[in-house]
C-alpha cells in the first residue's frame, strides 16, 4: 500500500469517547489466543479459550445453542448504541460506512426473500434492524426503521417491479447504496475517510471484474463498475474485452497487488473467494495506521469499530469451522491473525 501522510485534526468533542475506547482496547484478542482457537479440537476447546475475555459472558449461550449469532447481534448493538450516543448528529451515519458490507448484504437478502417468498433470516446479519423489522418495512410499514433505511428499502421494492433480472437488481441496489455513502463521506471533510471509501470502491470493482471473468458472465462492465474510486471507471472498463490473466497482471502493479495475488491463489487452489475478503480486511486495517498518532477524532472511533467488526467476523468463522469439524488449515486460510 502506498503510504500517505494524512494530517488528521483532533476534535475535542471526541476526547471522552476516544479515552473510553482507549481503555476498551484490552477487549481485542491477542494473537496467541487466536492461534490457540485455530488449534481447537472441538467447541469446548474454543469456548474455554474465551474465558477471561469480553466474550466470556456469551459462553453459556454458545454452549447451549451451538450458535455465534447472539454474540454478533449483541456486540453490533453495543457498537450502534455507542455511536448513537457519542457521535455528533451529522456524523451518526458513520455506522452505515462501518457496516457497509453487512447493510448491503441485508438489503439483498430482503429483496430475495420477497421475490422468492421464503424466509431467509438465516442469511441475515442483524445490525441496525432485525430481519422481521426490515421485512415488515419492505411491505410498507416503515415506522420501525430510520429514514435512511426506509429510503433504501423503498428503492429496493420499486426495483422488484422494474427489474426482473435478480443479478442486475443486486447491482443497481449496490450502486444506489454506495452513492448514498459517498455523499455522506464527502460531507465529513475527512481526507482519510474519503480515501478509505475510494479504496473500498476500487476493491469492489476489482472483485466484480474478477467474478465476471472467472464465471464468464455475459454482462456489460457498465452494470457493476462504480465511480469515485482511485482507479477511474474508464480505466477499469478497458479490461472488458481482455483476459483474466491480463487484468490480474495489471492490478498487481497497483496498491491492491496483495489482495488480487492471494485471492487468485485461493480461488485456484480451493475454489473460494474468501481470501479476497481476508486480504481486504488486512488492507483496510493497515490503512488506518496513521490514526495511532492522533488523540481524539472521528477517524479514531471509526478505526476502533472497524477492528471490532473484523474480530467478530473471524471469531464467527473459527467458531463455525470448529463446530463443523473443518480442517484447521482451511479455517486459518480465511482468518487474519
Amino acid at each position: 500500500m502506498t503510504l500517505v501522510d494524512y494530517d488528521i485534526s483532533d476534535d475535542s468533542y471526541y476526547l471522552f469517547a476516544c479515552a473510553e475506547l482507549k481503555t476498551r482496547e484490552v477487549e481485542f484478542l491477542e494473537k496467541n489466543r487466536v492461534d490457540r482457537m485455530l488449534q481447537s479440537k472441538g467447541l469446548d476447546d474454543f469456548i474455554g479459550i474465551l474465558r477471561d475475555t469480553v466474550y466470556s459472558k456469551y459462553i453459556n449461550y454458545m454452549r447451549k445453542s451451538r450458535s455465534f449469532e447472539k454474540v454478533i447481534v449483541s456486540e453490533y448493538s453495543t457498537t450502534v448504541n455507542f455511536l448513537d450516543q457519542r457521535l455528533k448528529p451529522d456524523h451518526r451515519d458513520d455506522e452505515d460506512v462501518i457496516g457497509l458490507d453487512e447493510n448491503l448484504h441485508n438489503l439483498k437478502v430482503i429483496v430475495k426473500s420477497i421475490i422468492l417468498d421464503i424466509d431467509l433470516r438465516k442469511l441475515f446479519v442483524p445490525i441496525l434492524h432485525s430481519y422481521d423489522e426490515l421485512r415488515d418495512a419492505a411491505a410498507g410499514d416503515y415506522k420501525e426503521v430510520d429514514p435512511a433505511v426506509a429510503e433504501m428499502l423503498k428503492f429496493a421494492v420499486e426495483l422488484i417491479d422494474k427489474q426482473k433480472n435478480y443479478r442486475l437488481m443486486e447491482l443497481e441496489l449496490e450502486k444506489f447504496y454506495l452513492g448514498k455513502v459517498v455523499n455522506f463521506i464527502e460531507s465529513l471533510n475527512s481526507r482519510l475517510l474519503s480515501d478509505y471509501l475510494k479504496h473500498i470502491i476500487d476493491i469492489l470493482n476489482i472483485k466484480n471484474i474478477y467474478r465476471n471473468k472467472h464465471l464468464a458472465e455475459d454482462l456489460s462492465f457498465d452494470y457493476f463498475l462504480h465511480e469515485n474510486g482511485f482507479l477511474p471507471k474508464e480505466f477499469m472498463a478497458k479490461f472488458e474485452g481482455g483476459s483474466l490473466d491480463s487484468f490480474v497482471k495489471r492490478i498487481e502493479r497497483t496498491d491492491y497487488a496483495d489482495i488480487v495475488t492471494k485471492g487468485t491463489y485461493a480461488l485456484h487452489s480451493e475454489d473460494i473467494f474468501s481470501s479476497f475478503d481476508k486480504s481486504e480486511d488486512l488492507f483496510c486495517l493497515d490503512f488506518f495506521d496513521p490514526v495511532k498518532f492522533t488523540v481524539s477524532n472521528l477517524e479514531k472511533i471509526f478505526q476502533f469499530f472497524l477492528r471490532k467488526k473484523v474480530e467478530l467476523k473471524y471469531l464467527n468463522i473459527i467458531f463455525t469451522g470448529v463446530l463443523y469439524g473443518i480442517e484447521n488449515s482451511k479455517i486459518k486460510n480465511r482468518v487474519r491473525v
